[in-house]
């Protein structure tokens, strides 16, 4: 049975065609979207959504998109618990946090599979806007690095990337590193094997300090968002741009699109090798 379904008895067929039956869970906290037509059902909605999923104990409704430097969305509470903090497992991996406080997506799990997959053995990595360290502590646990070094700004968000750090037993492997990538990241310049950038917003502005970061040969994950037009046209300018900034030959490895942001926008990800010029 899903949501729709278990709210026959509640909605009438004009509030069941406005019910938005897709929600995240993130560990036992269930985040939906009630449309503004349902707003005087939201609580019978959060009711149901419990009974049908026996594991949720607290279902959020989205009150805002992502906004601010940390990209932090606003909630209602709509059913169940008032204790938000909660602990997320994927990939074999826990991940503690307040879904209120930083950002996290289960539906990204995905992703972070994908390139945990590329990386070789003793690779150092930068770990750009680690947030609570699901990139880091993916892939740290599944291979056998070098180290992955992950920066965050967000306070709330680098408690829980200590606090995970010690969870999944990776003090040895993965190393915290509270502040402004702009700060830190030069600290590292020409150490990594790799960089992720898994922020979209304004990644552009980002690409310089990720190129200065690798060795020969290294490679970027770069992540911006785009339409469906010409989908990744724009963030490979960017790419192979830096790379003529920074006297690099740039190669595009791979193209993926990772999530939808709204209709026909799209986050993604583009894999480009930078090598020196000989």
């Amino acid at each position: 049975m899903d949501l729709k379904d278990a709210l026959e008895d509640d909605l009438d067929d004009d509030e069941l065609d406005h019910l938005v039956k897709s929600f995240e869970v993130v560990g036992d906290v269930a985040i939906l979207e009630v449309p503004e037509e349902l707003e005087h059902r939201k609580d019978i909605i959060g009711e149901r959504l419990m009974e049908l999923n026996s594991h949720i104990r607290t279902v959020l409704r989205e009150t805002s998109g992502r906004k601010g430097e940390f990209r932090t969305r606003d909630y209602e509470l709509i059913a169940g618990m008032d204790n938000i903090e909660t602990i997320h497992k994927e990939h074999g991996c826990r991940f503690k946090l307040d879904p209120t406080k930083v950002y996290f997506s289960e539906k990204e799990a995905t992703e972070r599979q994908r390139i945990m997959e590329q990386v070789e053995r003793g690779e150092t990595i930068m770990a750009m806007f680690a947030g609570v360290g699901p990139f880091p502590i993916v892939i740290a646990r599944e291979k056998d690095v070098n180290k992955i070094y992950a920066v965050e700004l967000n306070p709330a968000a680098c408690d829980y990337l200590e606090e995970n750090i010690k969870l999944n037993k990776l003090e040895d492997t993965v190393v915290p590193l509270k502040g402004d990538v702009m700060d830190i990241c030069p600290e590292y310049f020409g150490m990594c094997d790799r960089v992720l950038m898994p922020l979209p917003k304004d990644s552009d502005r980002f690409l310089d300090l990720a190129v200065k970061c690798l060795k020969d040969t290294g490679i970027v994950h770069y992540y911006s968002w785009s339409g469906e037009d010409g989908l990744y046209d724009k963030a490979k300018e960017n790419l192979i741009e830096a790379g003529r900034r920074n006297n690099k030959e740039t190669e595009i490895k791979d193209t993926r699109k990772v999530l939808p942001f709204a209709p026909r926008k799209w986050k993604i990800c583009v894999d480009c090798v930078f090598k020196d010029k000989k």
